[in-house]
């Protein structure tokens, strides 16, 4: 069913149907849907509760990885976003993509979630390079992928948005390791 993780601050488990309403709520709106490729602007519930289920099936069959963003905070636990790591196709890198909810922007959640992803894609992944890319009206993000160590590789591509139904320029990041 995928990794769960824990870092200082999160915990990245797999969604379940109680997530819906949240991922409904916080990825439809509006200013975090056009920033992702998949993402509808309105997300409406049971569309929300139909990806739950779906990636319930595919996790069983394949190591891709859409994790729930739990924020622990003084014993509780509230869920603050997702995140994930993927293959667009079998013979493709690796690649990591993130939100988070808005009530929880400006505290580092995103750094500290993609953090865990790189470790687990260099650790339990055992792989050598991971992409990610941002849109380019969305500085904030690439920022975010900076810190972590990506590096723009100098590509773009015009990539759609279901949150803008358009195509919005998107600019390509990567990260290599290096055996040490």
């Amino acid at each position: 069913m995928g990794p769960r993780i824990e870092t200082p601050r999160l915990i990245l488990r797999h969604p379940e149907m109680r997530d819906a309403p949240f991922i409904a709520k916080y990825a439809g709106d509006y200013d975090i849907a056009c920033m992702t490729a998949l993402v509808p602007h309105p997300y409406p519930t049971p569309a929300a509760e139909m990806w739950v289920l779906i990636r319930n099936i595919a996790a069983q069959k394949s190591l891709n990885a859409h994790l729930v963003v739990d924020i622990k905070n003084d014993g509780d636990v509230q869920m603050g976003g997702m995140a994930g790591i993927f293959r667009r196709t079998p013979e493709s890198d690796w690649e990591i993509g993130y939100w988070i909810a808005k009530p929880f922007w400006g505290k580092g959640y995103a750094t500290e979630a993609g953090q865990a992803l790189i470790d687990y894609a260099r650790d339990g992944l055992k792989t050598d390079r991971i992409i990610a890319g941002h849109y380019d009206d969305n500085p904030a993000s690439g920022r975010v992928l900076e810190q972590l160590g990506f590096r723009y590789t100098g590509k773009a591509c015009n990539q759609f948005s279901m949150g803008r139904m358009a195509k919005a320029k998107c600019l390509d990041m990567a990260m290599t390791f290096h055996p040490g």
